[in-house]
């Protein structure tokens, strides 16, 4: 694996280890209780996170597609890219973000099903990063709606710091619940 790519998925992989870590250690009426005030609870939280890494991961997958089909270079580079989003500070939760409708979980989530969906979720978009494992995606990009145009290399590591945005949400659900 190209080692910008084994960090990249070693991060969010860390991220998704604090995510269960925090998920197996709550009672799930815990997890399922509404905190009010427009708040999700813990188990629709899960359930966007799976939304949206599900849609990304779409994404991700014609992007790469296409970038291979249109002849994608090997990448020389190995320079670490972990902190290539950290100017759009997207774990900072000072600044709200309304999620797209497409996007808002469920009222009635239910927390097995959301969590095997954002698990399943996970091994399609490793599937796409595979596919141009070696590639210079740095040279693709795609816009996000809030940050604008991100590279392939910071879409995957987009995931996880979406998540990890999410965990401290939920953390803070848990905390108030």
């Amino acid at each position: 694996m190209h080692p910008r790519f084994q960090e990249i998925t070693a991060e969010i992989a860390r991220i998704r280890a604090d995510l269960a870590g925090a998920i197996e250690s709550a009672p799930e009426e815990l997890l399922s209780r509404d905190p009010g005030n427009g708040q999700w609870s813990g188990t629709r939280i899960i359930e966007h996170l799976g939304k949206t890494e599900g849609s990304t991961a779409k994404m991700l997958e014609g992007l790469f597609a296409k970038a291979l089909a249109d002849g994608l270079p090997l990448d020389g580079e190995t320079a670490s890219l972990l902190h290539s989003l950290d100017h759009l500070h997207v774990i900072d939760r000072s600044h709200r973000v309304e999620a797209p409708e497409r996007l808002v979980p469920a009222a009635e989530a239910n927390l097995a099903d959301a969590w095997a969906s954002l698990q399943k979720v996970r091994l399609r978009t490793l599937a796409a990063a595979a596919t141009v494992d070696g590639r210079d995606i740095s040279r693709i990009s795609w816009p996000h709606p809030i940050f604008g145009p991100i590279n392939g290399y910071q879409w995957v590591l987009f995931i996880g710091q979406h998540e990890e945005r999410h965990l401290v949400q939920l953390r803070e659900v848990l905390r108030t619940a």
